[in-house]
């Protein structure tokens, strides 16, 4: 018994020491006392149509799901405004097969995000993040440009992912 105690306590040292917890409300963030936060659409400055919905949609989803803040429809009422621009998109070949035939592609998206106090619009943080995914050529251009769609997507959808994660000071 004596032993399975001392184990158990040797146990919560460990993870007590290690800085490991679950994220809770009172956690940290870039945001500091901010509890309220606008998501302004996306700018799209690449030639791809409707990055700017899809990355805005895909972030707002990923920022819904934090404990730190609340998302609001509000400009004017929100704390904090998180403005964003797709500043990139590039689709290339990067392998070739027999007969110099493309074999790959990869899509790469870079997207600018700032977070900014709303009444004052001091800068609170800022960042440059990319996100590269690969999809298979084929022979047939509306399979190929379907790839690259989803390709698109799933870039998007990690960069949201990121920006969450760079916006989160929990871990």
């Amino acid at each position: 018994m004596r032993l399975l105690s001392l184990f158990l306590l040797s146990c919560l040292v460990l993870l007590g020491g290690c800085g490991y917890h679950t994220p809770g409300a009172g956690d940290a963030w870039v945001g500091g006392e901010g509890k309220t936060l606008y998501v302004e659409l996306f700018a799209n400055r690449t030639s791809e149509p409707y990055l700017d919905n899809h990355v805005t949609e895909l972030v707002v989803r990923q920022l819904a799901r934090s404990r730190q803040f609340e998302l609001t429809e509000d400009r004017q009422t929100a704390d904090l405004v998180l403005e964003g621009t797709v500043s990139r998109f590039e689709s290339k070949a990067t392998a070739f097969g027999q007969s110099d035939r493309i074999e790959d592609y990869k899509v790469t998206l870079t997207v600018q995000a700032r977070l900014l106090e709303n009444l004052s619009q001091e800068v609170l943080w800022q960042d440059a993040l990319n996100r590269s995914e690969r999809y298979a050529a084929t022979a047939d251009k509306n399979l190929q440009l379907e790839g690259q769609a989803q390709a698109a997507r799933l870039a998007a959808a990690r960069l949201a992912e990121d920006l969450r994660a760079r916006l989160s000071n929990a871990f």
